[in-house]
């Protein structure tokens, strides 16, 4: 290609090059996009097998906590390098597997974001409503890890589900129904439907006033 194109048709063929160029960059964007999720999805599954395995064997005696050190010293020499097996997050991953393993509806959703925030929810939620409402509103949001951290700061689900009188009279006049939906944490499934989201940007607009967002 001629960097010095001048004449129209130059210039014509030059704009449809950088369309094929944008399509060829958008390509390269959605395959990343792609090869990331997948990577974070064998990532969770990883952790889900490993906190069952340690759930398994401690509730049945074979272990006692004193084990999971040694193993996550086992990770560390046999597996150099690698991170993420500290005590610490072995035990994390025991957690998040009794947390989610008879929740089905739950978990569905927690290959759809990285472990940072299984973490953050894991820690600050204190049931199982809330850690489904921000399990689907980081996925819905795309929120990082920073924006749920703030999110939880600013009791979002106490703002929008628990203490639904703060809602305005407009809101209740143009929204009438949105409340009742939040407080079923099983209805929360309108988070995924394009008329549902109208609800949820009601429901932030709502509390836009204490600087939530």
């Amino acid at each position: 290609m001629n960097p010095n194109r001048s004449n129209p048709s130059d210039l014509k063929l030059l704009v449809q090059d950088e369309v094929v160029f944008s399509e060829i960059v958008r390509l390269i964007e959605a395959s990343r996009h792609r090869a990331l999720q997948a990577v974070n999805s064998a990532l969770i599954d990883l952790y889900w097998q490993v906190g069952e395995i340690i759930s398994r064997k401690i509730e049945s005696a074979e272990w006692g906590d004193g084990v999971v050190p040694q193993l996550a010293a086992y990770i560390a020499r046999t597996q150099p390098g690698i991170r993420g097996f500290t005590r610490a997050n072995l035990f994390r991953m025991r957690q998040f597997y009794k947390t989610y393993k008879d929740d089905t509806i739950v978990a569905a959703l927690l290959r759809q974001l990285p472990w940072t925030h299984h973490l953050i929810i894991l820690g600050q939620s204190k049931r199982r409503e809330e850690r489904e409402f921000y399990l689907r509103m980081s996925i819905q949001e795309q929120w990082s890890s920073r924006q749920l951290i703030r999110q939880f700061k600013a009791a979002l689900f106490e703002r929008a589900v628990l203490t639904p009188a703060k809602v305005s009279a407009p809101m209740r006049q143009m929204e009438p129904e949105v409340l009742s939906v939040f407080k079923d944490s099983y209805m929360l499934e309108f988070l995924t439907c394009r008329q549902d989201m109208r609800k949820t940007i009601c429901i932030e607009r709502c509390c836009s006033s204490s600087e939530i967002f």
